[in-house]
């Protein structure tokens, strides 16, 4: 497999098609016949089949300023900026094999973020029957995701890539959706590379200095319908509810949590607060660190802080175990 060497200059590309071939998920996998809705329900008790997610595979965070959020992100957590055409890019940490991810994206609206992608493993065998799922479900706006994947609101009317490769992070870019409709097409391979080229390489890259995330400690969707939303990610993708009260809900799935708070008053679904789990954390240090950075952290709990990145977004810093801690003592987000 060939790899980018990161400085631009006459290394070997890294083609997505050889990605494909050598993770086994070259074209869509060929279903047996008679996938009907009534069939999924039989298969799963007529409770509708369970697709498990393992990760957030991105999150697609729309920005004021795509440079400036870029470096935030690299240089106080560490992340590796991983694609970049020099109007997006996509930035990892975390495993390298199945890692998590944040799409940065400048003049695509109000500062937010846009969607959740989650990461199923082994997703092309599940991908007919997952749609007549959501079908089935009658979730809203079902489409998909390059070849790969599915886009679909969820019951709550917010827009999440419900499902996409957990194993693919190279394979994945910002904006593949419309000209990876054909995963192996000369459209596909050329979008890919654009963001291994010069943009890139420019980018800043961590200095050693930076917390070092590992994981979404949890994101937070704001949604008119907390009982909906639960049953939705339990019962279709397959997380664990750890608390489940009328104003917070969360759910657990692989190293990192969904928890649900209520909207506004318009019900309208949004999300704009998240927490990483960081390596080493030492509840003094941190807070130095951040106080060092200029970052003016505030209290969150007695093993968290809270930040603001450069659209105000809200983060928590923290280390492993924070959603059970919340879960256990009843504090909200």
């Amino acid at each position: 497999m060939k790899r980018h060497n990161g400085n631009g200059k006459g290394s070997a590309k890294l083609d997505r098609r050889q990605i494909l071939q050598a993770l086994g998920v070259t074209g869509v996998a060929a279903f047996a016949p008679g996938i009907t809705p009534a069939a999924v329900a039989a298969q799963a008790g007529g409770a509708g089949m369970s697709f498990p997610v393992v990760n957030v595979q991105h999150l697609s965070l729309q920005v004021t300023d795509y440079v400036k959020s870029r470096d935030f992100y690299v240089s106080v957590f560490g992340m590796r900026d991983a694609w970049d055409n020099g109007t997006q890019c996509g930035v990892e940490f975390g495993s390298p094999g199945m890692p998590n991810g944040i799409y940065i994206r400048a003049g695509r609206g109000e500062p937010g973020v846009g969607h959740i992608a989650f990461g199923v493993p082994n997703i092309t065998a599940h991908l007919d029957a997952m749609k007549v799922e959501m079908e089935r479900r009658k979730l809203a706006n079902i489409r998909p995701d390059g070849e790969h994947g599915w886009i679909a609101d969820d019951p709550n009317g917010y827009m999440l890539n419900t499902f996409v490769p957990a194993e693919l992070s190279h394979a994945m870019f910002p904006g593949a959706a419309r000209p990876c409709a054909d995963a192996e097409s000369a459209e596909c391979e050329e979008a890919f590379q654009a963001g291994l080229g010069e943009a890139l390489a420019a980018a800043p890259k961590p200095d050693g200095s930076a917390f070092k995330a590992h994981a979404f400690a949890y994101v937070v969707l704001n949604c008119a319908d907390l009982g909906k939303g639960a049953e939705f990610y339990e019962n279709m993708m397959g997380m664990k509810v750890i608390q489940n009260q009328s104003d917070q809900v969360i759910l657990r799935f692989g190293a990192e949590t969904l928890v649900l708070r209520p909207a506004g008053a318009d019900g309208a679904p949004y999300l704009n607060h998240y927490g990483f789990v960081v390596e080493n954390y030492d509840h003094a240090a941190v807070k130095a660190e951040l106080d060092r950075r200029g970052l003016n952290p505030e209290p969150h709990t007695d093993r968290s802080w809270t930040i603001v990145d450069p659209d105000g977004m809200r983060i928590e810093i923290a280390g492993w175990g924070l959603p059970e801690y919340l879960a256990n003592t009843g504090v909200l987000l």
